[in-house]
């Protein structure tokens, strides 16, 4: 459905007006003015993704590091190494950005500089996460202008950039439906790479994913391939900091944020 403007579209606290008219008005590389462009379409994964995170970023210190914590929960099935209500951080120690644009360092200058803008963000004092949100899109695969895919290029950047040094990274990919679910809409076999490249195809998102986080024939090699020229501690702990998200979970973990007391 198409909304009579933008602001219909989209959850806007009082005074936030003007940060909104500023995100949708952003460029990025070729792309002028892409997010006002589809603003007031429902279908809009950026329109869903500043609605959830800067109310997020508004609620109350207390609530706010609970719904955090739900979010890694539901990502990780339960399994994320450390808690926001355990970290002891402070208010303004924790900060969440909708679009930012970020930056690799390893080739910054030259012609292979590699930069990406991030969905939604979050750094911490020892932490950088990042969000990859689709709806019903799916990735963009690697071309003549870009030699990564998007989930590639996410890690390469998020692992490489001035705002993780010294801290740990963790890149959760948003999505309509949980990877296993979505992987059920083809009847190629997950081992033919070449399938892929069918642009239509929703659940190649949930393919590279699993591709890079499990690997091939019990081998992170993929991960090794893909994160080739940047610095990391292992593909075991990058792997390990890969998480999936659902549009489902990341509703129901705001709106219980809008009860806690």
């Amino acid at each position: 459905m198409i909304h009579e403007n933008y602001q219909r579209n989209h959850v806007i606290i009082k005074g936030r007006e003007k940060n909104l008219e500023k995100f949708l008005n952003q460029s990025y590389g070729n792309l002028k003015q892409h997010k006002l462009k589809y603003g007031e379409n429902s279908n809009s994964e950026d329109a869903l993704t500043w609605s959830c995170f800067d109310l997020l970023d508004h609620y109350s210190f207390r609530n706010r590091n609970s719904v955090l914590d739900e979010i890694m929960e539901d990502a990780f099935e339960r399994k994320c190494n450390f808690k926001f209500n355990n970290k002891n951080y402070s208010n303004n120690q924790i900060v969440i950005f909708v679009g930012k644009k970020y930056t690799g360092l390893s080739n910054l200058g030259n012609d292979k500089e590699e930069n990406t803008e991030v969905d939604a963000s979050i750094e911490l004092p020892d932490k950088l996460i990042f969000f990859e949100a689709k709806l019903y899109s799916s990735i963009k695969l690697a071309d003549s202008k870009y030699p990564h895919d998007q989930i590639a290029r996410k890690l390469r950047v998020g692992l490489d950039c001035k705002e993780v040094i010294n801290k740990e990274f963790y890149f959760i990919f948003l999505d309509i439906a949980p990877a296993n679910i979505l992987l059920k809409f083809t009847n190629e076999k997950k081992s033919k790479v070449n399938a892929l490249n069918k642009p239509t195809k929703k659940w190649k998102s949930a393919w590279w994913f699993n591709y890079y986080k499990y690997g091939k024939n019990n081998s992170l090699s993929p991960l090794r391939n893909c994160l080739c020229g940047i610095k990391y501690k292992s593909e075991k702990s990058v792997a390990d900091n890969m998480g999936w998200l659902t549009w489902g979970d990341l509703f129901k973990d705001i709106l219980r944020g809008m009860i806690s007391t």
